[in-house]
Order: structure tokens, then sequence, then C-alpha cells
């Protein structure tokens, strides 16, 4: 059992990869379609549908009939499934018990479970109409571990905030206190870490703020003291690329409050993941400023239900980069994804003594947690706040005597049009040696021009069964195969249609199509 102090986070638990594999079963509620931007979930529902599947490392999810998907961690704190058409996201169950003789906080986490009210399903595409609400149970655990212990400060002051000439900016603070010894200034290495490629090579500078001398990249946006940074982020990469892919410099100025407000897969000004933003616009869609409000710095009713009718723009694979959490972390694959395709979001770590200088360098992130099981494997950097990255500069720097060129990325705050060394909302931070964590945990996601997406209706008995007679009924398992052709041969007055409806029927009460 890790034994963990921390800050605060979007939610207080702690679950790492490797205590999430093996075998779920996942309890799937009533389909509906929401009336307000929200999929609101009662604990108590009524089960419609029971679901199983494996997890494996690093992100392969298998059902029980061999169909497979992908999963990814959100951070440490929820997991997300994409397997047969659904796509699953809940959060780790977690229990509170103060402890007033120390002033903090135990938290124990419990990765077999889902937080209750905090996990849904939907259909898997954008837009779409039906979601229901599950319930996950990890009922055979690769681990035996599945349970962290860590402590948080009790109620009251509480250093959360980073001061900006005078002006407070809230984190989501996720930092670990751990037992091993952290904050260590990061000297910079004779050469970043690379790795081989072929193919062109990407150019020494570049910066979507000037392209020609055009700008793709919306002016730094001020998040005030709400803990907003995640959409804000999120929605300026959108408006960024909604601009290179669309080729103008013209955007729609969507609606962070949009997000703050409505969007349930995070916590309003208490932190939230650039890919749940993602999730819940590909659900919904972004409105804009001019149907849903400007940003007001707080969390308000979500009042969405009355623009059905408003412009809403769509995005589509909103993910960490690669498709899971710890695919990429090579600068090169970042760099090719924010020249291709436009800013990129990514997760770094404020603190507040290198950060506050403006540093590029910062100090050393990584993070060293043992435990006694020597099965134990799985990727995790800490961070507490999202920027986007717009750019990169090459530039010749000295440093211990020695003269050298270095990479730097270029990164836009949401603190102000006058933060950082330059006064323009931007930072430079060194590329290839993981500053700040800025390389740990990249997040894409691509502009749907079409608009909203809906699946296909779903075929007809008689469609189902003519594709499947076509392939001699090689889609049903060995038992539902046999069952299909007694039903066949024993009809053979009906018709292809009367028959073929019997067959899906009867396979349908024994469960071989589901």
């Amino acid at each position: 059992m890790f034994i963990l102090i921390y800050s605060l986070l979007d939610t207080p638990a702690t679950c790492f990869g490797d205590q999430v594999l093996g075998h779920w079963k996942v309890e799937i509620s009533e389909f509906k379609t929401p009336q307000n931007d929200r999929v609101d979930c009662d604990a108590n529902f009524t089960t419609k549908k029971v679901k199983y599947f494996e997890l494996r490392a690093p992100n392969v999810a298998i059902d029980e009939d061999g169909f497979y998907g992908t999963w990814t961690m959100s951070y440490i704190q929820a997991i997300q499934v994409r397997l047969g058409g659904l796509d699953y996201l809940w959060y780790f169950n977690y229990t509170e018990t103060p402890l007033p003789e120390i002033k903090q906080i135990r938290v124990n986490t419990y990765c077999t479970q889902h937080l209750s009210t905090k996990a849904w399903v939907h259909e898997e595409g954008v837009a779409v109409s039906k979601h229901a609400c599950i319930r996950a149970t990890n009922v055979k655990p690769l681990l035996d571990n599945t349970t962290n212990e860590t402590l948080k400060p009790a109620p009251g002051p509480v250093n959360d905030y980073f001061e900006v000439d005078g002006k407070k900016y809230k984190l989501q603070p996720r930092k670990l206190i751990k037992k091993v010894e952290y904050g260590r200034k990061k000297a910079p290495k004779e050469q970043p870490l690379t790795s081989v490629y072929s193919g062109d090579k990407l150019p020494k500078n570049f910066d979507w703020r000037n392209v020609d001398g055009k700008s793709y990249v919306p002016s730094p946006f001020d998040q005030k003291e709400c803990g907003s940074c995640y959409a804000c982020a999120t929605s300026y990469m959108m408006m960024s690329r909604y601009m290179v892919q669309e080729k103008t410099t013209e955007y729609p100025m969507f609606s962070v409050q949009h997000l703050v407000d409505c969007n349930e897969y995070s916590q309003g000004c208490e932190g939230g993941f650039g890919e749940h933003v993602g999730r819940f616009v590909e659900d919904h869609g972004i409105l804009t400023e001019k149907d849903y409000g400007v940003y007001e710095g707080v969390e308000n009713e979500c009042h969405a239900k009355d623009l059905k009718n408003a412009d809403r723009y769509y995005f589509t694979a909103t993910q960490t980069l690669g498709g899971y959490y710890g695919a990429i972390t090579d600068s090169v694959e970042m760099q090719w994804e924010v020249f291709r395709y436009g800013p990129m979001v990514v997760n770094i770590f404020v603190d507040d003594f290198y950060f506050d200088k403006f540093d590029p360098y910062g100090f050393d992130n990584s993070v060293n947690l043992t435990d006694d099981n020597e099965n134990r494997h799985y990727f995790y950097d800490q961070n507490n706040h999202l920027v986007i990255i717009v750019g990169w500069v090459n530039e010749e720097i000295t440093v211990n005597g020695v003269t050298k060129n270095e990479t730097f990325w270029i990164i836009q705050n949401s603190w102000g049009k006058t933060w950082g060394p330059q006064k323009d909302g931007t930072m430079k931070i060194a590329m290839g040696y993981n500053s700040y964590a800025i390389e740990s945990e990249p997040v894409t996601t691509y502009y749907r021009s079409s608009g909203a997406f809906r699946p296909k209706a779903p075929m007809n008995t008689y469609q189902i069964t003519t594709i499947v007679m076509k392939y001699n009924l090689a889609t049903f398992p060995t038992s539902a195969r046999q069952h299909a052709t007694n039903v066949w041969k024993k009809q053979p007055k009906l018709s292809h249609q009367e028959s073929s409806e019997q067959i899906i029927k009867s396979c349908l009460k024994w469960k071989y199509i589901i």
C-alpha cells in the first residue's frame, strides 16, 4: 500500500494503471437522451444490461465474446474504455476520514470500484443521443493491492492558488508530497532525449501565432480564481485547430462558461481533464459566448436546454496523444502533432519557485514510488495545470560556461494577457527534458467540420440474418450457429424474412446476439 500526502485534487482518488487491470463487470441503466447537456446519474438506477470485459496492459480491452477495444487512465482519478460501440467513463471510489489530531484527512481509494453517480456510458459517435449510467466493479483484479491510502489537508486555508501581479489563479493541485525528496533543480543535459526518425525535418523555429504573418491562436485568456484551466486550455486548442483546419484566422469564440457549468465529466471550478472536455464537446457540441454567455469565473447552473437550436461546434478523438495515458512522451512526436494540426494541450506541474521565476528548465519532476510487490509497473507523472503549446524556438544559450543551441516549447497560459517574462501571456520551457512534466501528458483533438454524426440505425432482423447466412453463420458462436441452422431447416415453408426473424428471436432468447 502506498502512503502519500498531497494538496487538493479534482477528486482525491489515487489509482495507478496496473491496479485497474483485470476482469470488470459493468451494469448499465436504461439509455436516455439528455435534456440539458448533462447526464446526472442516480445511484439507485435499475440495471437493464450487464457487460463483462477484461483490461490488459497497456491499453487493450477485450469483452466476453472476444471483441476488443481500448482503454486509458485519466491521470490517476478515472478510467475510460471504448469497446463494442460503447464509450465508458468512471471515476474511482474513495472514502474520507478526518484526522483532527494532525489536521489531515485520510483518503482511501478503491481502484476496483466506480464512484457513485460519477460513471457513464454512451454510444460511440459525435452528438449521439443515447446515454446511460453505469456501475463498474473489477471482479477479478490482476493485483492483490488495489487500495491506496493518501492524506490531504483538512478544510481551511490551503495554498492551492498561484499569485500573479496581485491576482490569484486557482490550480487544480494534484500535487503529491512524496516520501522521496523532490523539487531539485534540473541541470540541463548535454543533449535532450531523442529518437531515431526518417523523413522530413521539422523547422528549427515554428509559432502558430505567426505563420506567414498570420496568427491562428486567440489572445491569452484569464481564468480568474476559478480552477478552470482544463476548460480554458482545451477550448483554446479547439479554437486554434478550427482555424488551422478551416484555413482562416477568423474563429467563433467558444464559451468556457458552457464547459464549466454543464460538463458533468469535470468538476467545474474545482478542476478537470482536457480529454473529458473533449468527451463533453463530442456529446453535445460547444456553444459560443454569443449564445451561452461570457466567462464569469464561477460555476453557475447549466442553462443549455434553452439553446437547442444554437450553433454548436463538434470535435472528436480528444485523447492523450497516442491513445492512452503514457503512450507518447517523445518531444519529436509532439512537435509533429503541433506542426500538422495546430496548438496542443499539455499538462504541467506548476511550482511556486521555478515557474514563478519563469525558469525554462524547472526542476526534476520525476516520481519514484516504490512498493514491495515486484510485479508493479505503471506510468505516472504529477501535474496540476493545463496550458497549450503554440510552437517552439531554437536559441543559443550558455550554461556553465558552455554555449550551445537549445530548443524551447512556447506555451500560452490562461492567466491573462500580461503574464510571463515577455508580458504577452506566454513562456518558454526547455524541450526534451520533461521540464514541469510538459511532455508527460499531451492531449489532442480534431475539429469535425461536418458537425454532428450519429451512427446508422441498427439493422433489422432480415438484414442481420442475410449477412450472417451469407458468411455461413460465421459470426455466431458455435452453439448459436448450430441452433440457427436447426431453426432454418425446421421452417422450410416460411419466407426468408419470416425464418430470419425466427432465427434472430431464438438467438436473442438465448443471448447469442446482444
